[in-house]
C-alpha cells in the first residue's frame, strides 16, 4: 500500500491544464511555391477554450480547444509571362526597297517579376479547434545543480530542487480543417481583380481588346496560374493546410509541449513536510514509485516515503 496519496478533483485539474494551455506560445515563417506563382507567410498562434473530462479509462480528454492565429499573413505574388501586342507594319516601304514606313506602336506588359503582390492578413479571421485523448505521463526530473559539493537543500535554496513531473502525453490528436469564410474569398478575389485593372487601365481599347483576344478571361487565366477552379476559398484552405502544411505544424508544438515542455503538475523531491526553523534545517521526505491514475471525477497520486530527512 502507498504511504502517499494526494487527490486533485476535475475542477483542479482544469485549472492545472488552464495554466500550461496558457503558456503555449508558437510562430514560423516560410516560402514557397515557384515560377509564375510564389508565396510566403508568416504565422502565430495561442491556445484558448478547451472542455476538460477525466476518463474512467486512465486518459484525459480534451475537446474544443480553440487555437487562435495571431498572426497569420500570406504574401501571394503571380508573375504573368510578358506579352508584347502592336509593332506590326502598316505601311511597307515600296519595291524595291524593304522595311517599313509606319509601324503600329508596340505595348509590352506584365514585364515585372512579379507582376500582383497580393498581402493578405488573416490574423484573427481564421481559428481552429483540436480535440485529443492523452495518458498522464510520470517523469523524474534531477536537478543539474546536485554534485558532491552541492546538496538538495542548496539546489532547493537556489531554486532548481529534483522533482517528480506530470505530463499529458497525447495518445491521439485531432484539428478540424480550416474554414476560410466566403468573405474571405471575396476579398482575396477583388484584390486580384483591381490589381489586374491597375496594370491594364492605362492600355487603350484596342489593346485591351487583343489582351482579352489572347488570353479569353484575365481573370480567368490567373484562376489558372493558381489552379483554382470554381473555389477560392477552398483553394485558399488547401493552401494553407496543405501547400504550407499549417495544421501539422499547430498539431506538432501542441503534442510537444504537453508532451515535453511543461507539465501539468510538479511535486518537489524530497516532499517539504516542516520548513527552516532558525537553527534547524526543514524536514522533508523522498517519494519514491510515484504513480497516477485517473478516474471519472478525480485524478490520484500515490507514492511511497523514503526515510525521513
Amino acid at each position: 500500500m502507498s504511504h502517499f496519496t494526494v487527490a486533485a478533483s476535475e475542477e483542479t485539474f482544469r485549472k492545472l491544464f488552464r495554466k500550461v494551455r496558457d503558456t503555449v506560445r508558437a510562430s514560423a515563417s516560410g516560402s514557397g511555391g515557384g515560377g509564375t506563382f510564389r508565396y510566403s507567410w508568416e504565422a502565430g498562434f495561442e491556445l484558448r477554450g478547451g472542455t476538460i473530462d477525466l476518463q474512467s479509462s486512465n486518459s484525459v480528454r480534451i475537446s474544443e480547444l480553440d487555437v487562435v492565429y495571431t498572426p497569420l499573413k500570406l504574401r501571394l505574388e503571380i508573375d504573368i509571362p510578358q506579352v508584347c501586342i502592336g509593332g506590326f507594319c502598316i505601311i511597307p516601304k515600296p519595291w524595291p526597297w524593304s522595311g517599313c514606313l509606319l509601324r503600329a506602336p508596340r505595348i509590352c506588359i506584365f514585364s515585372a517579376n512579379p507582376d500582383i503582390v497580393v498581402p493578405i492578413n488573416l490574423s484573427g479571421l481564421i481559428q481552429s479547434e483540436i480535440s485529443g485523448a492523452f495518458r498522464i505521463r510520470t517523469r523524474y526530473y534531477t536537478s543539474p545543480l546536485l554534485s558532491s559539493t552541492v546538496s538538495y537543500l542548496d539546489a532547493e535554496d537556489r531554486g532548481q530542487p529534483s522533482e517528480w513531473r506530470f505530463y499529458l502525453d497525447p495518445i491521439w490528436l485531432d484539428i478540424d480543417p480550416i474554414d476560410v469564410a466566403d468573405t474571405i474569398g471575396n476579398i482575396l478575389e477583388a484584390v486580384i481583380t483591381n490589381a489586374i485593372n491597375g496594370l491594364l487601365g492605362w492600355l487603350p481599347g484596342w489593346a485591351r481588346d487583343v489582351l482579352s483576344w489572347i488570353f479569353g478571361n484575365i481573370i480567368g487565366f490567373i484562376r489558372r496560374i493558381l489552379d483554382i477552379a470554381d473555389d477560392i476559398d477552398e483553394w485558399l484552405s488547401n493552401l494553407l493546410g496543405v501547400s504550407i502544411g499549417l495544421l501539422d505544424w499547430v498539431l506538432t508544438i501542441v503534442a510537444d509541449y504537453f508532451a515535453n515542455r511543461y507539465p501539468i503538475l510538479k511535486i518537489e523531491d524530497p516532499y517539504p513536510i516542516l520548513d527552516y526553523d532558525g537553527a534547524l534545517i526543514p524536514v522533508k521526505v523522498p517519494l519514491l514509485n510515484m504513480g497516477v491514475n485517473v478516474a471519472d471525477t478525480e485524478m490520484v497520486l500515490t507514492a511511497d516515503v523514503g526515510a525521513t530527512l
